[in-house]
C-alpha cells in the first residue's frame, strides 16, 4: 500500500492547485517545493487572470493581489519611437478579469491555502527524481529514500529537471526555450496610479512590448505591470537569438529597454529592489507525454505558457491544468486505482479545455512572435507611417495608401509580399 495518494512536486499556481482540488475529496496528498517559504524562489511580477481560480479558491481576490488591471497595453519599439495600442474600457469590470501578482507572495498564500485544506505540505526538500517500478511511476525518490504514492503529478515549472532526469521528457532546445529577466522597481503608491493615468490606487496597467530595437538586432519582448508599490518589468529573450549573437546578455536587453526614450520616464525615480531570471517555454506542448504510468505533467513543467506578441499568459494554464490532473486522478479513484495507473484521461480532459484547445489552436505562433517581419520590419514600416501622417512639414497630405505604399518601397517589401505576411501574422494569432 502507497504512503500517499498522491505526491505533487512544486508548489506554485499548478501544483498548489492540484494538491487543493485532491484535499478537498479527501485525497491523502504530499506537496513538496524545493523553496522555503514556498514562492521565495519563483520570478516575482505577472498578471493572474484568476477565473479559474475560483474552483480551488473562492477568494483569490482577497488574497495578496495587487493591482485590477483596467489598462492594457501593445507597443513596439524602434530606436526613437513607441508605437502602441492603449486599451481601457470600464467593460473590463464586468467580467473576471486580471490582477497584477507579485509571485513570491501569491505562490506561498496559495501553498498555505493548500496546507490548510488537508495537504501535508513539505518545504526547502528538492526531489532528485521520480521512483519507478516495472516502468510505472510509484512516488519520488530523495536522498536515497523513496517515498511512495498511487500517482505524482509533475508541477516543477519550466526547467523541469526531475522530468528529464526520469527520462519522461527531452531536454529544451533553444528554439523552443526562452529566457526572462525580471525587474521589481520600488515606486510610491501615488506615483504610479498618476504616471500610468489609473482611476485610482486599485487599478492597474498591463503592457507587452516588441524590442525592435535592440544592439545586434537580438529578438525580444517586453512586459511591464503595475503593482501596488513596484512596477515589474522585464524581458523575455530567444535563446537561440542570444547563441547566434553570442555577445549580448540578457542584462543587456533589460538595460537596454529600460533604458528606452519612452521606457526610462515610467521608470524615473523608482530603486530596483530585485533582480532574477527564470526560463519560459516558448514551443508549446512538445511531442513528450503529459501523462504515463502513475504521472501527469501540468503548468510550466508541460510547456502551458501562451504568448503572440500580444498577450502573455501562463498562470491560469497552470491553475487549469493543474485541477484537471487532480480530476483525472479522482476519476481513476472511483473505479478503483491502483499504483502506477495510466492516465491517458489526463490529456483526454485537457483537450476539453481552453488551455488545449489555445495550444493546438496557436501551434507554431513561435515562428510568427520571433520572426524578423514582427521585430524588425512591422514597427520599421509603422513608425514610418506615423511619421507621415503626424508630421507637417508644409507639404500636401497623402492618403494612408501612399504613405504605406511608399514606406514599404523603403524596405524592399512588395505590397503583395506585405498582405500575405499579414494574412498570416492575422491567422495565427
Amino acid at each position: 500500500m502507497s504512503e500517499f495518494d498522491v505526491i505533487v512536486v512544486g508548489a506554485g499556481p499548478a501544483g498548489a492547485s492540484a494538491a487543493i482540488k485532491l484535499a478537498s475529496a479527501k485525497v491523502n496528498v504530499l506537496l513538496v517545493d524545493r523553496a522555503d517559504p514556498p514562492g521565495s524562489k519563483n520570478v516575482s511580477g505577472g498578471v493572474l487572470w484568476g477565473d479559474s481560480l475560483t474552483q480551488v479558491a473562492p477568494d483569490w481576490e482577497k488574497g495578496p493581489v495587487e493591482r485590477y488591471v483596467e489598462a492594457k497595453g501593445v507597443s513596439f519599439l524602434t530606436k526613437d519611437s513607441r508605437i502602441s495600442l492603449d486599451f481601457r474600457s470600464k467593460k473590463f469590470g464586468e467580467y473576471k478579469s486580471g490582477y497584477t501578482v507579485l509571485r513570491t507572495k501569491f505562490d506561498a498564500w496559495l501553498a498555505k491555502k493548500a496546507k490548510d485544506s488537508g495537504v501535508m505540505l513539505v518545504s526547502g526538500v528538492t526531489v532528485d527524481k521520480i521512483a519507478m517500478k516495472d516502468g510505472k511511476a510509484v512516488g519520488v525518490e530523495q536522498g536515497g529514500e523513496t517515498i511512495t504514492s498511487d500517482a505524482v503529478i509533475l508541477a516543477e515549472g519550466a526547467n523541469s529537471r526531475i522530468a528529464y532526469d526520469s527520462g519522461l521528457k527531452r531536454k529544451p532546445t533553444d528554439r523552443n526555450t526562452a529566457l526572462g529577466v525580471k525587474e521589481i522597481i520600488k515606486l510610491p503608491e501615488k506615483t504610479i496610479t498618476e504616471r500610468f493615468g489609473l482611476t485610482s490606487p486599485k487599478m492597474g496597467f498591463a503592457s507587452e512590448f516588441v524590442l525592435g530595437f535592440l544592439e545586434g538586432g537580438v529578438r525580444a519582448g517586453g512586459f511591464l505591470y503595475t503593482n501596488k508599490e513596484s512596477l515589474s518589468i522585464g524581458a523575455v529573450i530567444s535563446m537561440a537569438e542570444l547563441r547566434k549573437n553570442n555577445k549580448t546578455y540578457s542584462f543587456n536587453v533589460i538595460e537596454q529597454f529600460k533604458e528606452h526614450p519612452f521606457v526610462a520616464p515610467l521608470l524615473e525615480g523608482g530603486r530596483v529592489e530585485e533582480y532574477s531570471a527564470h526560463l519560459v517555454p516558448e514551443g508549446g506542448i512538445s511531442a513528450d507525454s503529459l501523462n504515463g504510468n502513475g504521472y501527469m505533467i501540468a503548468g510550466d513543467a508541460a510547456g502551458f505558457t501562451f504568448s503572440n506578441g500580444l498577450v502573455l499568459q501562463g498562470m491560469n494554464y497552470a491553475i487549469v491544468s493543474g485541477i484537471v490532473a487532480a480530476e483525472s486522478f479522482l476519476e481513476k479513484k472511483e473505479k478503483g486505482i491502483q499504483a502506477g495507473a495510466n492516465f491517458a484521461n489526463y490529456t483526454e480532459n485537457l483537450s476539453k479545455t481552453f488551455v488545449m484547445k489555445d495550444m493546438m489552436n496557436f501551434k507554431g505562433i513561435d515562428k510568427l512572435t520571433w520572426s524578423k517581419y514582427v521585430h524588425q520590419t512591422l514597427p520599421s514600416i509603422a513608425e514610418e507611417a506615423m511619421l507621415n501622417m503626424f508630421s507637417e512639414n508644409g507639404q500636401p497630405k497623402k492618403h494612408l495608401y501612399k504613405i504605406l505604399t511608399k514606406s514599404m518601397s523603403s524596405h524592399e517589401e512588395s505590397k503583395l509580399g506585405m498582405a500575405m505576411e499579414l494574412l498570416k501574422m492575422l491567422r495565427r494569432m
